[in-house]
């Protein structure tokens, strides 16, 4: 901005080089059509010999005083008022802009995070509610919910055995369909399928024999190919093999089938203990030789026990982590467990076991032993903000509270140091779950 102190002066601003055309009125002019002093020529008013001493040119207009009159303090608070208008931010404005969004930011992120968390559930809820309707297909025609827990070393070949190859094999993607909270990518059974080398001799680890093709080949199973074709235990070979022929084609979860669908019910000789299916078989709650084989609509709508109270499959807890990377998927991916414990002890978490000739009525006899254990639960695994989803016999899911934050679902065991649980609260009581030992054999000796 530049200020002339007479009219002569031509070499003013931009603006003020033409005034007329930057909108200027000589204020003497406004006033009166002739000047009363000087002399006025209406094609050069400029040059007229006015007594006028200022002339301001500012953005989009123009400050001119009449009569002589020194108006320098309101060219000076014109001048204030521009500054004013086209000054920025100050540090200190700066400072609390930048406080004032961090705390929206602070109070936003936790809804924000608990949104995504729920969406997240609410997929996990959805996956366990398509796998039930496949288990149902697959019991219309096998008459049971599946063939067995993804188990290579206690059920059978991976891609043939278990539920979650009757599922792959009724179009469900199960592999693609992980509980997307849970840190753990793959079943345990992966364990064994790179690095198994002692399987139980009792379970046919081979699956299917050798199907010929049209044009001369044969189709073989990947079980089979490890096992015939000797690939060693974490060999380029093997791992290759697993990667694209089985995790690849969606043989994989993060769910944990609970005992009650992939066992159902304990064998016992007659004084109470768990027996196999022949010499040298594995005996345990784990073996299909000491259990009664997956469970069967028949038996769960004859049971006393209400659908809505035995529990299918629950969000899979971590125990143990991958030894060696399989193609996409690293060394330490954590892994889940193939399926709940069974019935244990309280506190021990072990079966009963009886002295020989052991009979099975009387408050001593090896019914009440077995009565009095319960379901062991801790492979299920709170996963959605201390909340497990569970998928139930009626095919309702519901969520169950890790109250205590220990990140177990303790269904009535009491605390001590080898069980893992922070105290004996009841978390999942008798009304929401059946932990009981049988699901026919529950009312009387």
């Amino acid at each position: 901005m530049k200020i002339s102190t007479g009219w002569r002066e031509k070499e003013n601003a931009l603006s003020c080089q033409n005034p007329v055309a930057a909108g200027w009125t000589p204020a003497r002019q406004a006033q009166t059509a002739k000047p009363t002093t000087g002399f006025y020529h209406p094609s050069k008013p400029w040059q007229s010999k006015t007594h006028w001493t200022l002339a301001v040119c500012a953005w989009k207009g123009s400050y001119s005083d009449l009569g002589g009159r020194d108006n320098s303090s309101a060219l000076l608070r014109k001048q204030n008022q521009f500054r004013l208008a086209v000054r920025g931010f100050t540090l200190v404005e700066m400072l609390v802009v930048i406080v004032i969004i961090s705390i929206l930011l602070g109070l936003m992120f936790p809804a924000l995070n608990a949104a995504r968390e729920a969406s997240r559930s609410t997929t996990c809820q959805n996956n366990l509610k398509q796998f039930y309707v496949g288990m149902l297909t697959h019991a219309q025609t096998h008459g049971k919910f599946c063939s067995g827990a993804m188990d290579w070393n206690r059920d059978g070949c991976v891609t043939e055995v278990g539920w979650v190859a009757d599922l792959v094999q009724l179009g469900i993607p199960v592999g693609k369909m992980l509980c997307p909270s849970n840190p753990a990518l793959l079943t345990e059974t992966y364990q064994d399928l790179l690095g198994g080398s002692s399987l139980d001799p009792c379970v046919d680890h081979l699956g299917s024999p050798p199907k010929d093709l049209p044009d001369g080949s044969q189709q073989i199973n990947p079980c089979r190919r490890i096992i015939e074709q000797n690939l060693a235990p974490g060999s380029e070979a093997r791992t290759q093999l697993v990667f694209t022929e089985i995790h690849k084609k969606f043989y994989n979860t993060n769910y944990t089938a609970s005992w009650f669908l992939v066992r159902t019910g304990v064998r016992l000789d007659a004084s109470g203990n768990l027996t196999g299916a022949g010499s040298g078989c594995e005996v345990s709650l784990a073996s299909r030789g000491s259990t009664l084989g997956p469970l069967s609509p028949a038996l769960l709508d004859s049971s006393p026990v209400p659908n809505s109270l035995v529990p299918i499959m629950g969000c899979g807890a971590s125990v143990g982590q991958l030894s060696q990377a399989m193609g996409s998927v690293p060394a330490g991916t954590f892994l889940t467990k193939a399926f709940t414990t069974g019935p244990v002890r309280n506190p021990e978490m072990t079966p009963p076991t009886f002295a020989p000739g052991t009979p099975r009525t009387g408050p001593n006899g090896w019914w009440a032993g077995w009565n009095a254990t319960r379901q062991d639960y801790r492979g299920f695994a709170p996963v959605h903000r201390g909340y497990c989803n569970v998928l139930f016999g009626d095919g309702s899911v519901r969520q169950v509270k890790d109250l205590n934050q220990d990140f177990l679902i303790n269904n009535g065991f009491t605390a001590s140091g080898s069980n893992g649980f922070a105290d004996s609260q009841i978390e999942w009581p008798p009304e929401e779950v059946f932990s009981g030992w049988s699901l026919r054999d529950i009312v009387s000796p």
